[in-house]
C-alpha cells in the first residue's frame, strides 16, 4: 500500500515519521513537503529523506489566507502536480486541514476512493469545530454559498486529537481518536535521540523552566514590542529561564529577550519537541503554543503555565485545563 504524507512545518515532519515507522513499517511512502512562512527543514530532512518513495516540493508564497485566496484556490486552482502525486488504494497522512490545499486534498482522495487520516496537533484545530462568526449580512451569505471554500472539510476517516473529550458535543465525535499515544512512541523517542545528538545537552539540563516563544510583535504583529515585553516581563520576571523561540520569531542582537539575564535563548533547527523528550523540565511556560499542550499531556507530572491574550484563546485553553490537571491557565493579560 501507498501513503501519502503532507507535511506543514518542521515538527510535522517528525511526526509523519514517526507515524510511518509506527504505524506504517511495510508502506511505501510519499512525502509532500510545504515551503512556506520561511519553514527551514535542511536540519530534519538529511536524516529521514531515505524513509520516502519520492518527495514533491509544494511553495505557496501567501502568508495569510484571505478570503479571496480561499476563494479562488478552491474553486480555480486545479492542483495538477498534486492530481499527478496521489494514486488509488492508498491512504493519506495530514496534520490539519484548513488551507484550500489541504481541503482538495481530502476531497480528491476521497474520490479515488483512499483513507485520509487528520493528525490535528495544533491548537488551531479548535476552529474547525467552533469557527470564527462572521458579522454582516454578504460575508454570511457568501459563506453559505460558497461553502466548500469556506467551510471545513469533515470527509476525513479519522480525526486524532490531543483529548476527545473536549469535543463531546461535536456530530463528528466518532471520527475523533487520541493522539497521545504517538508521543511516547519509540519512534519519536528515537528522533530525538538521533537530532539532539549534536547539541550541548549538558548545559540545558540545568533550567527546570522553559518558556515556549510566540512571533507576537515581529512576524504576526498582533501587538506592539513595548507591549509584548511587558508581558514577558511579568511572566519571567528573574527566573532562570530556558527561551525556546518560535521558529517564526525574528530575533537579531536586540532582540525581545535580552533583558533577562537569568535566561538563556537557545535556537536549535530541530523541533522542540524533540529537546523537551530529552531535557523533561519541570515547568514549562508559553503564551498559547502548541507545543505546551503537547508536554502536558505526555508529561503528567509537569506543570505548564498559558498565558492567553484574547478571549477565544483562554476559553479553548480552559477547555483543555478542565480535563489536564497539570495546566494552568492566566487571566491577565486577556482585555476586558
Amino acid at each position: 500500500m501507498n501513503v501519502f504524507f503532507y507535511v506543514n512545518g518542521v515538527p510535522r515532519l517528525i511526526m509523519a515519521c514517526a507515524i510511518a515507522d509506527e504505524y506504517y513499517p511495510n508502506c511505501r511512502k510519499y512525502l509532500i513537503l510545504l515551503h512556506q512562512f520561511g519553514y527551514e527543514y535542511d536540519a530534519v530532512l538529511p536524516a529521514v529523506r531515505d524513509k520516502f518513495v519520492a518527495i514533491l516540493d509544494l511553495r505557496i508564497g501567501t502568508r495569510k489566507y484571505s478570503d479571496v485566496y480561499q476563494f479562488v484556490n478552491t474553486y480555480l486552482n486545479p492542483y495538477l502536480s498534486l492530481r499527478r502525486f496521489f494514486t488509488g488504494k492508498s491512504e493519506v497522512v495530514l496534520f490539519d486541514i484548513s488551507s484550500p490545499v489541504q481541503k482538495f486534498i481530502v476531497r480528491h482522495n476521497k474520490a479515488l476512493g483512499n483513507a485520509v487520516k487528520v493528525y490535528a496537533e495544533s491548537l488551531a484545530i479548535d476552529r474547525i469545530f467552533a469557527p470564527s462568526k462572521r458579522n454582516g449580512l454578504l460575508p454570511r451569505i457568501g459563506r453559505r454559498l460558497f461553502a466548500r471554500a469556506f467551510a471545513y472539510q469533515h470527509d476525513y476517516d479519522v480525526l486524532h486529537v490531543h483529548i476527545k473529550g473536549i469535543y463531546q458535543d461535536s456530530p463528528h465525535i466518532g471520527k475523533l481518536k487520541p493522539i497521545t499515544d504517538l508521543y511516547r512512541s519509540e519512534s519519536f523517542a528515537h528522533y530525538a535521540r538521533l537530532l539532539t545528538a549534536h547539541l550541548p545537552m549538558d548545559e540545558l539540563v540545568d533550567y527546570d523552566t522553559i518558556f515556549f516563544g510566540q512571533p507576537l510583535s515581529n512576524f504576526d504583529d498582533i501587538m506592539s514590542r513595548d507591549d509584548e515585553e511587558r508581558m514577558l516581563h511579568d511572566i519571567l520576571g528573574e527566573r532562570k529561564t530556558l527561551i525556546l523561540p518560535h521558529p517564526n520569531e525574528i530575533l537579531g542582537e536586540d532582540n525581545k529577550y535580552t533583558r533577562f539575564k537569568h535566561a538563556r535563548v537557545f535556537r536549535s533547527g530541530i523541533p522542540n519537541e524533540l529537546l523537551l523528550l530529552r531535557l523533561r523540565p519541570k515547568v514549562t511556560m508559553t503564551y498559547f503554543s502548541t507545543i505546551g499542550i503537547n508536554y502536558a499531556v505526555a508529561n503528567a507530572e509537569s506543570m505548564n503555565y498559558f498565558y492567553p491574550i484574547d478571549a477565544p484563546r483562554l476559553q479553548m485553553l480552559q477547555r483543555y485545563a478542565r480535563h489536564l490537571p497539570n495546566i494552568t491557565v492566566d487571566q491577565r493579560f486577556v482585555p476586558r
